[in-house]
């Protein structure tokens, strides 16, 4: 909280120094099509929730993040696709940044190369001592 605290008043005080370009265009969509089947933006998010559950839950290891990583990136494309061709929607703005969220997710088990807390890596198991059977 303290912490917290401290960006919110450092934000305060630069945010009136700031200044910000009003000369955005409106957002032009044509080229675009409304998306006719939304079946591909359902099922995307289907195989992304699947995906992140099976390769990327509480144990994992390299080849399992591996292959989650090139799932994303297929549905990444995918998304990208739909998202240059048809008109924006919130289904189709939640699926991209869902994807995004999933590859940071994916990135960030990647590059941890020990096991801690909640998460497991088989691949590099915990250094520390396993107690069992602890009586409270």
């Amino acid at each position: 909280m303290v912490f917290a605290h401290r960006c919110y008043a450092d934000a305060i005080n630069q945010v009136e120094s700031v200044s910000f370009n009003e000369d955005i265009p409106d957002w032009n969509a044509r080229g675009t099509s409304e998306p006719r089947e939304m079946i591909l933006i359902t099922q995307s998010l289907k195989e992304l929730q699947q995906v992140m559950s099976d390769y990327v839950g509480i144990v994992r290891n390299d080849v399992r993040l591996h292959r989650a990583m090139r799932r994303i990136d297929l549905l990444w494309e995918e998304t990208l696709q739909l998202y240059e061709t048809t008109a924006l929607s919130l289904p189709l703005l939640e699926l991209r940044n869902l994807i995004s969220v999933g590859y940071l997710v994916v990135k960030g088990a990647a590059f941890r190369k020990e096991s801690r807390g909640l998460h497991y890596n088989t691949d590099y198991p915990s250094k520390g001592k396993l107690v069992q059977n602890i009586v409270l």
